[in-house]
This record gives structure tokens, sequence and C-alpha cells, in this order.
């Protein structure tokens, strides 16, 4: 029997390209941080900081921890002097990135349905952004007032997608076997990672993203949206 529902936001819940959604984003908070910062390094630095926090497996620390340690023990600045500018540029200005967006009103169905079911659901996304912005993308999907049972965000997360340990912990978490699950994702790498540890991966192939060109078929289901909401009714 399935639980629980483990949802990605990005591509899935909240239909975008990835490149332009990413490309969009670090071109707006390097903006915000021009009259501080040399933007090319900047922004070199924000990318190169995010991947060392997809590759830190260390337990012991956040994935905001692991950002923090890279990212400001390379830019050359005070934390303590950044830290509130980056709580502005997400507060007031990151909803420029909104632009790469193409909400679904479908997605807001899907996960209805699921609660409607008495199924429990988690909002599975890479963690390597803060809650502020997480949860700002989560309203533009317009689901953000359902009753998650937790965000994944990079204040709390200690792993990453494609990283198998960011699943376990949300299992550990959850308190759930892997086979009580499904995860709903867009990606064949980031998101079919869960199948590694036993938890049933479906694919929205709307946004797909499948680098390496595998084969729909290694997953419990894959389609769009829509065919998602018929499959979960069924």
């Amino acid at each position: 029997m399935t639980k629980y529902l483990l949802f990605d936001l990005d591509g899935t819940l909240l239909p975008l390209d990835t490149y332009d959604f990413i490309t969009t984003y670090v071109n707006s908070i390097t903006r915000y941080f021009s009259h501080m910062l040399e933007p090319k390094s900047f922004a070199q630095q924000l990318v190169a900081s995010s991947y060392a926090v997809i590759n830190n497996l260390d337990p012991e620390l956040t994935n905001e921890e692991k950002f923090m340690a890279d990212f400001f023990g390379k830019i050359g600045r005070d934390q303590a002097e950044l830290m509130p500018l980056f709580q502005d540029y997400y507060e007031r200005h990151y909803h420029e990135v909104r632009v790469t967006a193409r909400p679904n009103p479908v997605a807001r169905q899907v996960v209805e349905g699921a609660v409607a079911r008495g199924q429990r659901i988690v909002l599975a996304t890479n963690p390597i952004f803060p809650r502020e912005a997480i949860e700002q993308r989560m309203q533009w999907a317009g689901v953000a007032d359902l009753p998650w049972e937790f965000v994944t965000c990079y204040e709390d997360a200690h792993f990453c997608k494609p990283n198998k340990e960011y699943y376990a912990e949300i299992l550990e978490r959850l308190g759930a076997m892997p086979e009580e699950c499904v995860h709903i994702g867009n990606d064949m790498v980031e998101d079919l990672a869960a199948s590694e540890i036993g938890i049933r991966v479906a694919i929205v192939d709307d946004c797909l993203i499948n680098p390496h060109n595998r084969s729909l078929a290694d997953c419990y289901f894959s389609g769009s949206l829509t065919d998602l909401a018929q499959w979960l009714d069924n």
C-alpha cells in the first residue's frame, strides 16, 4: 500500500525549463549583489558552492552549513555582512524568477487527490535553496497551503539529490519503509535515484530531464501531469 507520496517541485508540480530557471535566478541574484561583488566571480562561486553542497555527504552538517562554509570561505566577504542581504533578496527580489514558471492547475488537483485518499505528502524538492525561496515556488505552483508533512530545504536537510542519502533521510523522518512510498519527479537522474533504496519512482514527462536517455520503462509510471492524476485516482 502506498502511504506516502514524495513530490518533486521544479519541473514536476511547477512546470519550468530548469536551465532557464537557474540562469534567470543566477542573473537576478548576481544583479542584486553587483554593487558589492564582482558579478562574474560572484556567479561562479554561487554555482560552485551549490555543487559543493551536493557533493558533500557529511551527515553532521545541514546543507545550509555546507553552503555557508564553502561560499564565504572563498568569496572573501564576511558572512554577517552579507546574510541580511541574501534574506532581503529572497524576500523582495526572488519573485523576478517567476517569469520562468508555467503553473499548471492539475498540480494542485494531484496533491489534493492524494490527501483525499488519506496519503501523506512530502515536498521533496532538491534542498539547495532556503525555505523562503522554496515556499515562494510552492505558491507559484498553487500548492503552498496544502498539508505537507514537511518540505526539504537547505536549512534542515543534510543531503541533496541525486544522492540516495537524500531519500534515506526522508524515510527516516517519516519512519517509513521504501515500499510504502512513491516518489514523483521529472528527472531521470535526480529523481530516479530514489529507486536505489527501493522507493518506486513515477516520472512526469511534461518537463522531462533525461541526459543519459534512460528508458522510461525503468519507472513505476511515466506520463504527463494529467496522466498522473488519472493514474493515481485509479
